[in-house]
């Protein structure tokens, strides 16, 4: 059993339909990186994949939610705050990092990273609090935890992760990374871990995914079953399914047209089918994924997504993947 796009699979960005988008939206690192691979072909492991349906079928906390929910819309503020860093933008500095700190992030303290103004209006401040920007003045992509705003244009945070748009995107401890600067907790790839409205919007132009794999937070892993590619660590004390990395898809016999979904659903399902997901954090509750956060001093999304735009997919429809 293979995992492949239903019939023949698109060009990434194929001729452009009349009122289509005319520029992708940019994305970074390398044109093999992980974080831009398909799982075309990919072979299925069917005992794991046997395991993980009956996981997310039992385990208490994904009652009532038989598909990934989407996180950071409307009065959700469980999304990820993202931003596009230009030249013309100002400089954000980080003034303190109480978790772990190196030579790799001690640039956001030192030369900083630009970032527009309403920042500061998308921190959620939740337990998390987290913030991607991805700096195309600076060349790299900077993710942070626990952000506050300290000051002008001065950031407190609990983790920084610092990753280079020319290269593969991986962590430095991964044996695939080629950039010895690539900083991110446990290995994780800041721009899997949200989804774009620019994204989205291109995909819909365009009947096109994402682009890009997506990070699944699940409702709970299995520390016993370790780590693998693209992660380099796992969380302690979990007690449910999966290695930290462990890529899914959805099987490619489902025809997500016939799913009821929306155009931004069918864009995210597209690349749930065209390119997986990795499990990559533990969510606490129910397995999500995570937009763009919108707040109501920084609206993203309106009408076009919403918490359940995946309800037509089931998690029977995903197969786990061999590593």
């Amino acid at each position: 059993m293979t995992v492949a796009a239903v019939g023949a699979v698109p060009a990434l960005f194929p001729p452009l339909a009349s009122g289509a988008v005319e520029v992708p939206a940019f994305l970074p690192y390398s044109s093999d990186s992980y974080f831009k691979s398909r799982v075309t072909n990919a072979s299925v492991n069917s005992t794991r994949t046997a395991l993980f349906r009956t996981f997310m079928a039992t385990h208490p906390d994904q009652q009532g939610y038989a598909y990934p929910k989407i996180m950071g819309i409307g009065d959700n503020r469980w999304g990820t705050p993202w931003a596009r860093g230009a030249a013309s933008d100002p400089i954000w500095r980080v003034r303190n990092i109480s978790g772990v700190r190196n030579w790799r992030n001690a640039v956001l303290k030192t030369k900083g990273f630009r970032g527009p103004e309403w920042i500061s209006a998308a921190v959620t401040g939740t337990s998390d609090s987290p913030l991607c920007v991805m700096d195309t003045a600076s060349g790299f992509t900077v993710f942070f935890t626990q952000v506050k705003v300290v000051g002008d244009h001065v950031i407190d945070v609990a983790t920084a992760a610092v990753t280079h748009h020319a290269s593969n995107g991986l962590d430095y401890r991964n044996p695939k990374a080629n950039d010895a600067r690539n900083f991110t907790s446990r290995g994780r790839i800041s721009d899997a871990m949200v989804i774009r409205k620019d994204r989205i919007d291109y995909g819909i132009a365009n009947n096109t995914d994402l682009g890009h794999v997506l990070q699944l937070f699940i409702v709970e892993s299995k520390t016993a079953d370790g780590f693998c590619h693209p992660m380099v660590g796992e969380e302690s004390g979990k007690y449910g399914f999966g290695a930290e990395g462990e890529r899914l898809a959805i099987r490619s016999g489902v025809d997500l047209t016939k799913r009821g979904l929306s155009p931004s659903g069918l864009v995210i399902a597209r690349t749930l089918q065209n390119r997986g997901t990795y499990v990559g954090d533990n969510a606490g509750s129910h397995s999500t994924l995570k937009a763009e956060q919108e707040t109501s001093a920084h609206r993203v999304w309106g009408s076009q997504l919403n918490q359940r735009s995946l309800k037509g997919l089931t998690w029977d429809d995903f197969v786990v993947l061999n590593r």
